[in-house]
């Protein structure tokens, strides 16, 4: 009777752990779908701050763990679809040089409809905030980032996530998308 108590405890605190500890992200959160050409103005505060272990995955590979800290605050979305024989430029300016507001990219399948925190693989992933060693410098000014992705043969989904730095959860910006 003393190992069932036991085995009951262990598996309501193994179900209660693993409920507390998935990202909730609300159901009303999706990405806006753009085009190329489209240029748009955005805020973080729109976002949400979402948790970011699948960004460290070896199946998605977008940014280390060490890095975290460039994407600890609201993450905005966007979904584009790329045709094949392209190659598409994403590039993101904030509107305040003093926003830590930094970039990734999602390359997928065409019509795949995942959103971090539910990745779990990517085709790849490519990923713009500043570069540093140590600890981050935040005296360092903002700058227009951008990440080009080629398609060959096929089409794709690439999904946009803009993000702020640790704390920074509104912030203005410009997303401008062109072919090359």
């Amino acid at each position: 009777m003393k190992n069932l108590n036991y085995l009951v405890i262990l598996l309501c605190a193994t179900f209660f752990l693993n409920q507390s500890c998935k990202a909730q992200v609300s159901e009303d959160f999706v990405p806006t779908e753009i085009k190329i050409g489209d240029k748009i103005q955005g805020d973080l505060s729109a976002g949400e701050i979402i948790e970011l272990d699948w960004a460290q995955l070896s199946n998605v590979a977008c940014f280390p763990g060490n890095k975290f800290f460039e994407f600890q605050g609201n993450h905005v979305f966007y979904r584009l679809e790329i045709e094949p024989k392209s190659t598409t430029v994403i590039s993101l300016t904030p509107l305040n040089s003093k926003d830590r507001i930094n970039l990734y990219a999602l390359r997928n399948g065409s019509g795949n409809i995942n959103i971090p925190p539910d990745v779990q693989r990517a085709i790849s992933c490519e990923a713009a905030y500043p570069a540093y060693h140590g600890e981050p410098n935040l005296n360092i000014q903002s700058e227009t980032k951008e990440i080009e992705f080629d398609a060959i043969n096929k089409p794709y989904t690439i999904l946009i996530g803009v993000a702020g730095a640790r704390d920074v959860l509104e912030g203005a910006y410009e997303l401008s998308i062109r072919k090359k």
